[in-house]
């Protein structure tokens, strides 16, 4: 996510391209690019400790499907967490009206109970998405707002920390089983990079990227092609949508190696958006949220 040359000038390069196609909210862009720019301002300064008691797997058990360290485990810096999760919070009152009137929600929550946002952090580290929806009721004109805070504040915590678990993993090896390796977390989007066309996935909670066989769903694990589909869209040259139609769900793809772009991941998913409803509208599932929360 943040570990392109540089990232910033990337990203804006980006956002003007998507700006220019017209497809997505201005105001949903402009909190993605502000978002994006201060979570790479907080990465720089996080500083999250590794317990020293932490206990890693060892590597035939990860080869057998079991993560270097579940999401549970996972260490973050609490301080520039809350720090980002304050900022964001107090910029949706320049966002949308419902972006706006579920930050008064929160904030009138927060009020009531100040330890909402450690709880936030806590049950997002635990996958417990129920909590997410449950308070989403309180505010039916954006029920996502909590999780996109949450998740937009704890992340560069734990790229950062990812990054330091995940150099136990052996460079050249491709995986089988469809969730990462550091933190067992299914992936929001692949792509296929370099001249042969090596697939790659992208974790949901941690952003570890992992060459991952072509032929084999991530979600169920199926490896018959006769299971496979995909369908493009004129409108989003470089992308796909890989479909399973055993488990009925589905991921993103890229394929930029015949184009003048690099990728990064989170304005990939982005910016293919529109794809993900058209998915959905024919019966497919994506079992996990966006790159951003919702």
């Amino acid at each position: 996510m943040y570990n392109t040359k540089d990232p910033l000038k990337l990203f804006e390069k980006r956002e003007k391209a998507i700006a220019h196609k017209k497809f997505l909210p201005e105001d949903l862009l402009k909190l993605v690019a502000f978002t994006y720019k201060e979570q790479l301002k907080t990465f720089e300064n996080t500083s999250p400790t590794i317990p020293e008691d932490m206990e890693i797997a060892p590597l035939d058990q990860v080869f057998s499907g079991k993560p270097l360290l579940p999401r549970s485990f996972f260490s973050f810096d609490l301080e520039s967490s809350l720090k980002l999760f304050n900022l964001l919070l107090d910029h949706l009152d320049s966002c949308s009206t419902h972006l706006k009137e579920s930050a008064h929600t929160i904030n009138a929550e927060i009020r009531k109970n100040p330890r909402l946002p450690r709880e936030t952090f806590e049950n997002y580290l635990q996958g417990n998405d129920q909590f997410f929806r449950t308070f989403g009721e309180k505010s039916p004109g954006s029920p996502r707002t909590l999780n996109f805070l949450t998740q937009s504040a704890i992340t560069p915590s734990l790229i950062k920390n990812a990054s330091r678990i995940s150099i136990a993993l052996p460079v050249d090896h491709t995986w089988s089983m469809g969730h990462c390796p550091t933190c067992g977390s299914l992936p929001y989007i692949s792509s296929l990079e370099g001249k042969q066309g090596a697939r790659h996935m992208h974790c949901s909670f941690c952003h570890t990227s992992y060459p991952f066989k072509r032929m084999i769903c991530p979600f169920c694990q199926e490896n018959k092609s006769e299971s496979f589909e995909y369908f493009t869209v004129k409108e989003h040259p470089g992308f796909r949508v890989d479909v399973c139609k055993k488990c009925n769900m589905y991921i993103k793809t890229t394929d930029f190696r015949e184009m003048d772009r690099k990728h990064l991941h989170v304005l990939d998913d982005l910016e293919s958006l529109t794809m993900d409803i058209m998915a959905g509208n024919q019966g497919y599932i994506r079992p996990v949220l966006s790159a951003w929360g919702f």
